[in-house]
């Protein structure tokens, strides 16, 4: 049989990679958008073959220049996000079980998060993120993205280490009513949208997902676990940050 018959022949090639492993793991990626596509459509050519997806929000124009799996149609007549790539994965990986959940983070059931081996926070909101870091301390990886116009960020959380809100300031705290961009940065509540470019998402969503492939195949020590990734494209400079276990954390505190 010619190695070019399987898909997955190049990256078979790593040295110490398993299919196995990652095909073997259960993933939930939360919110839809720019970043959703992204990671969804990187984990399948990688192989992960069960993914759930958790968006309620529909597909617009302004999506379509960042979101790989949305169409001039889908936004015409405003389909639902999570059902929108669920649809076009499984037509391209039909081995694939893609389940759209349509409902806000904040509603799952605490049980649901306990579910999988890993969490992908794709949202664009403080509020929101906050909420999947609780739920999935202690259970879960979660890999959290955000992106800001030219700006990037990457932030992997695995118990007992330090979690997204022990980099929270009391100035945060202060500001949740506010709207935020992934970044941190507060966003005018009069004009909400934050400026986003494909380059950036497109980065910041594979770096989530190589963060998945080291974790998955046990390389914790080489993966951002209790760390902070920063990409600033304008510059082209990333850095690495330690994030300290805040002791008064809400989450460390139960």
């Amino acid at each position: 049989m010619s190695v070019d018959s399987d898909i997955f022949d190049r990256q078979k090639r790593l040295d110490g990679w398993n299919q196995e492993k990652v095909a073997a793991q259960k993933v939930m990626v939360v919110g839809a958008g720019a970043l959703g596509n992204e990671a969804v459509k990187l984990l399948l050519q990688l192989g992960v073959r069960r993914i759930s997806l958790v968006d309620f929000d529909v597909v617009s124009r302004a999506n379509l220049n960042r979101c790989v799996f949305f169409s001039e149609e889908d936004a015409a007549t405003e389909v639902l996000k999570a059902e929108a790539i669920a649809f076009k994965a499984v037509k391209q990986w039909p081995d694939a079980v893609v389940e759209p959940v349509i409902e806000s983070v904040e509603k799952l059931s605490e049980e649901t998060w306990g579910e999988f081996g890993f969490v992908f926070g794709c949202l664009d909101n403080l509020g929101a993120r906050l909420h999947a870091n609780a739920q999935s301390y202690g259970k879960t990886v979660f890999i959290d993205g955000g992106t800001s116009g030219f700006m990037g960020k990457v932030q992997v959380v695995r118990s007992p280490g330090p979690c997204f809100e022990c980099g929270l300031s009391k100035k945060d705290y202060g500001l949740l009513w506010k709207k935020y961009n992934c970044v941190g940065d507060v966003v005018d509540w009069i004009d909400s949208k934050m400026p986003a470019l494909a380059t950036t998402t497109s980065l910041v969503a594979a770096v989530q997902v190589n963060e998945f492939v080291k974790i998955a195949h046990g390389l914790e020590n080489e993966s951002l676990a209790g760390k902070y990734f920063f990409f600033n494209g304008m510059t082209g400079q990333s850095s690495v940050y330690g994030v300290p276990l805040r002791k008064d954390c809400p989450i460390h505190l139960h």
